[in-house]
């Protein structure tokens, strides 16, 4: 079977990186012969609010999902420009954008997917995957996806729906934050770094402003009556 999700990388200099991801029950596969780095193990650099132990997670699960998808080869510096391909079962998407850019899309997904007790509110957004999405684009797909989330639990009761929003990107604004320094005591290439920066720019503004934001789109949403 064809892989779930691909993402393929190609330099102007024709230099091409191939990145499948497959899943196994909604989990990223990782076959039992693969090897993580010292990088990958739970306890390197963990998160100052991870709720997982070494007892029962001898890895962090979002670092070992990177670990087996992202070799170190082939990565260049954050800025230089590469072709960015994505075929999903739906459809394919392609865009020239700067390699961190790129990678940041990549893992965002990767950290969708991945069994992380703050990360886990936007498995989701992993089925509907939309690469290299706007702000715009993942304040709209973050925030109805959950209200949805919640309908569907019957848990739209309260006064401020939104705020367990909020409160999660709080808790994953500190995850990015906290995940560069695993990075940093590993990789060479800065690429991957930045790329959770941009993460955690995102992370930080959905947290900040997120009432701000969707009442800027309020007027897309017009009274139906004037039509």
């Amino acid at each position: 079977m064809p892989p779930d999700y691909v993402y393929t990388l190609t330099t102007p200099e024709g230099v091409q990186q191939r990145i499948p991801i497959e899943l196994v029950d909604d989990a990223i596969a990782i076959p039992d012969r693969f090897s993580p780095p010292a990088w990958a193990a739970l306890t390197y650099h963990q998160c100052s609010h991870c709720p997982l132990n070494k007892e029962t997670h001898r890895y962090c699960p979002i670092a070992l999902n990177l670990a087996f998808l992202l070799p170190e080869s082939a990565l260049g510096d954050s800025f230089q420009t590469v072709t960015v391909e994505v075929d999903t079962p739906q459809r394919q998407y392609r865009q020239t954008t700067t390699l961190q850019r790129a990678l940041s899309s990549l893992f965002g997904l990767i950290c969708a997917l991945s069994d992380c007790p703050h990360t886990r509110f936007l498995r989701p957004m992993a089925r509907f995957h939309l690469p290299l999405s706007s702000a715009s684009e993942t304040l709209v797909r973050s925030a109805s996806l959950f209200l949805l989330q919640q309908h569907m639990a019957d848990r739209l009761d309260s006064q401020d729906p939104l705020a367990e929003l909020n409160a999660r990107y709080a808790a994953l604004n500190e995850l990015n934050r906290c995940f560069t320094r695993r990075l940093r005591g590993k990789r060479t290439s800065d690429a991957p770094i930045n790329a959770l920066v941009l993460l955690n720019v995102t992370a930080r503004e959905m947290h900040w402003n997120l009432e701000e934001e969707l009442a800027s789109l309020a007027p897309l949403f017009g009274n139906d009556s004037d039509a």
